[in-house]
């Protein structure tokens, strides 16, 4: 087995809105392999990039402080890390967040200070803010190297990567091309036309097509290999990322793809023999104890495997029942298991096609589309406080008892008298019986005398008819109109 060198792995880090993406995007854009500018880029997790002749691949991390465990997981598998800092903004959140990632995985760093371009910047400030929280400049007397850049513009770009060069030819990355193959998986997800496609840094052995290859939770065969630019390889030595096509079930973010073929050594796990204790509780049933909470219903459906898995690490397992969960395009079944169940529907970054929203109406199905990933977890808290108690955003504008029933044409009517307040005819409705709400009715017409109306003020009678036909009403219930305050 001969080692030899190979590309440094590189992870950018840093809080939203410093400039992570707007870095990356400048690198990848202007400083590709030679040979293949003038290739479309396409989103695949990780990129290699040509400076002066060395290789260098970067991997494409999500910004949101919720990915943290895709961010931990790009510092395990990565060499060095950019923390990205604006000159403007100094230390927040996702800022402390990074580093605690940093120390955690004990990589080697460097700063870069970003958005220089901007009038009446001080970077002292950030680099100061910095040396709070353990990280401790050149210029402060520590040893973490800084360079200040615009991304936007591309200052100091050039200097960031030598930094970088140099800091990797200290680490002297070296892997065995020959080895079993050993691969990082940093993305993944399932597309309609292409199937499962999952993106890798190989780090010790070679990929290649053809190869049958599994991880702990997918196997398939290499139908196909490709780089950011869409270009096929046929093999790819360690350091490098590639677009795997060609697994049968979507492999997880962070597990290892292996040759079929090769042998690896047997980690020997030892087994503790654990005595266990005599339950000194007798037979007490606790589920009997405990009261039973309503809980939100959901079937998430995300674009990559990795968001997939933020999102379910913001998932409270006391309040919410998570349904069904998966990679991909909503489909008929998600639909038929949402009705079944009751459950709210998440799309996560995933487009929902018109016959879906078609047959989600027909069905009665709820489907929410999120985009920005703290939108959805602020809106589930929400809907998880909604639950626990039903009317906490409603402001109520009108009480309406209803005095008697009538038949005509096939129709129940209403006859009706507003106590307090008044009604109009797209209003909210609870309809209450005994204080408890039973039912949310829609009114489909209002009626005073043979006048139809649409709006009914204090101590005026009028009769109603409601769209669901089947609707269980009596003379004594109280149907309250409201509004809901930021509804969701």
């Amino acid at each position: 087995m001969a080692q030899t060198k190979r590309p440094p792995v590189i992870t950018i880090m840093g809080h939203v809105d410093h400039g992570k993406t707007t870095l990356l995007d400048y690198i990848r854009h202007t400083r590709v392999t030679a040979g293949e500018a003038g290739g479309i880029t396409q989103h695949i997790g990780a990129y290699n990039i040509d400076y002066n002749g060395t290789s260098l691949t970067f991997i494409d991390t999500p910004g949101h402080a919720a990915f943290n465990k895709m961010r931990e997981r790009g510092a395990q598998i990565t060499d060095l890390v950019v923390l990205v800092v604006a000159a403007n903004d100094g230390v927040k959140p996702q800022t402390i967040e990074s580093i605690r990632h940093i120390k955690n995985s004990n990589v080697p760093v460097v700063v870069a200070v970003n958005k220089m371009d901007l009038p009446d910047v001080n970077p002292d400030v950030a680099k100061s803010q910095l040396a709070e929280h353990g990280i401790v400049v050149s210029e402060y007397g520590g040893d973490v190297e800084t360079v200040e850049i615009s991304a936007l513009k591309g200052m100091g770009v050039d200097k960031l990567l030598e930094t970088l060069i140099l800091m990797a030819d200290i680490l002297e990355l070296e892997a065995d091309p020959s080895a079993p193959l050993e691969a990082v998986v940093v993305e993944s997800s399932k597309d309609a036309r292409r199937g499962v496609v999952a993106t890798v840094i190989v780090q010790n052995g070679t990929l290649s097509v053809r190869t049958d290859v599994y991880t702990d939770s997918a196997e398939g065969r290499v139908k196909l290999l490709t780089n950011e630019q869409g270009q096929q390889l046929t093999d790819v030595k360690p350091g490098y990322p590639a677009e795997i096509i060609g697994f049968k079930d979507v492999p997880s973010v962070g597990s290892i793809v292996r040759d079929r073929a090769a042998e690896y050594p047997v980690s020997e796990e030892i087994e503790e023999e654990v005595e266990l204790e005599e339950n000194p509780w007798g037979d007490i049933d606790f589920g009997s104890l405990i009261e039973d909470k309503p809980k939100l219903k959901l079937i998430i459906k995300a674009d990559t495997e990795g968001t997939l898995e933020a999102i379910m690490q913001t998932i409270d397992d006391e309040s919410t029942d998570v349904i069904d969960f998966g990679v991909g395009e909503i489909t008929e079944r998600d639909l038929e298991m949402a009705s079944t169940s009751g459950a709210l529907l998440i799309a996560f970054h995933i487009k929902v096609s018109g016959k879906i929203k078609r047959l989600a109406k027909e069905d009665g199905v709820k489907v929410r589309k999120y985009d920005i990933i703290y939108k959805l977890i602020e809106d589930l808290q929400k809907r998880q406080l909604k639950l626990l108690e039903p009317t906490i955003d409603e402001v109520v504008h009108g009480e309406i008892e209803i005095l008697e029933i009538f038949e005509m044409k096939g129709d129940r009517i209403a006859g009706c008298r507003v106590k307090t307040g008044e009604l109009k005819k797209r209003d909210l409705l609870h309809l209450k019986r005994d204080g408890n709400i039973i039912a949310d009715p829609k009114i489909k017409s209002m009626m005073h005398g043979k006048e139809e109306i649409d709006k009914v003020t204090a101590k005026s009678e009028f009769g109603c008819t409601f769209h669901n036909k089947k609707l269980d009403f009596q003379p004594g219930d109280i149907l309250v109109a409201y509004t809901v305050e930021d509804e969701i």
